[in-house]
């Protein structure tokens, strides 16, 4: 779970030196609701597949609520 912690905190801090409103920070804005959502054991472990897989983190949506802006619903890579 190490290497997850150390992805999340890689990936907040080139968000914090791209700025808002960058890719960079968009996702960070992912991870972190993945881990208010999932907890940091789910999420460390997502990242870590993502970072050896090549993927990245993508918020799920049910279908029938995408159109009025609901909460995730889950998580997947992508």
């Amino acid at each position: 779970m190490g290497k997850g912690k150390d992805l999340f905190g890689h990936f907040n801090d080139l968000a914090k030196e791209k700025g808002p409103g960058s890719e960079e920070s968009k996702y960070a804005g992912i991870l972190f609701q993945a881990l208010l959502m999932f907890g940091e054991r789910k999420t460390f472990e997502l990242l870590e597949e993502a970072d050896e897989k090549g993927k990245k983190l993508k918020l799920e949506y049910h279908p029938a609520s995408r159109n009025d802006s609901s909460h995730p619903s889950g998580i997947k890579l992508v």
